[in-house]
């Protein structure tokens, strides 16, 4: 007569197989609401959503030249300003190709790079004014705003331009104006960006890298050799890491 398992050794087998189908199966996009979806109207950027009726924060299709993107729109004060960056977690890597800074990476919805070759455009466009937001890890806000905000073409690696300055910190981006963009594998000739791993308008070195690890409670250890963290060198040094900072444009 032919020996029939132990039952509870099947059942252990089968909810096995049903744990590992579950835990290897693709994870599903995340999907985006995008407030301004079914709209025909070509948008270029979050300015011309306020001004045709739009005041609600979140993402948006805008067309920049042909091509269509999503950025995130923030309306407050009778302004609309367009998210370029957002850091408030370390769900995405910063540590990043120049081909990903090029054309942007993570989620409208989240951390998020908007891309120079969009970045460039938008500047083109008009959204000249740039904000900087920042917070520490005791609750505690700052604000950098530059006016004159802009990136030389695609030749130039994106060379970056600011004007004057106003805000509750010290001045720290103004040190990076004239410089083009850098990353690990379109190096500067400081080694700032193989050394500090993030894409970033490097001097000799940073006096504000946004782009940097996201370090959770504000102190940190670097992981190399230079100051790699989220900082903003005359608020607290640089060897402490923002909990928040993100970039926007406006008109």
């Amino acid at each position: 007569m032919a020996a029939f398992p132990n039952c509870s050794f099947v059942f252990m087998i089968l909810l096995a197989c049903h744990i590992s189908n579950i835990l290897c199966r693709p994870e599903e996009p995340v999907k985006v609401k995008v407030l301004n979806d079914g709209d025909r109207t070509r948008f270029d950027g979050c300015a011309s959503l306020l001004r045709a009726g739009y005041n609600t924060s979140g993402v948006y299709r805008l067309t920049l030249n042909v091509t269509d993107i999503l950025v995130p729109c923030e309306f407050r004060d009778g302004n609309a300003f367009t998210v370029i960056l957002r850091r408030w977690s370390n769900s995405v890597s910063f540590i990043q190709t120049w081909a990903a800074y090029e054309n942007g990476f993570g989620h409208p919805q989240d951390n998020y790079w908007a891309g120079l070759a969009n970045i460039y455009i938008l500047t083109l466009h008009g959204n000249t004014n740039l904000q900087i937001n920042m917070q520490d890890w005791n609750g505690h806000s700052e604000n950098a705003v530059y006016s004159r905000f802009y990136l030389e073409p695609r030749p130039t690696r994106y060379r970056m331009h600011v004007g004057s300055y106003r805000g509750s910190l010290p001045d720290e981006l103004s040190f990076h104006n004239n410089m083009p963009f850098s990353t690990f594998d379109a190096p500067d000739p400081h080694g700032c960006a193989a050394n500090m791993k993030a894409g970033w308008w490097y001097n000799y070195c940073a006096y504000t890298l946004p782009t940097g690890i996201y370090y959770t409670g504000g102190w940190y250890t670097p992981s190399g050799s230079m100051y790699d963290g989220i900082f903003w060198k005359d608020w607290y040094g640089y060897n402490y890491s923002l909990k928040f900072i993100s970039m926007t444009l406006s008109s």
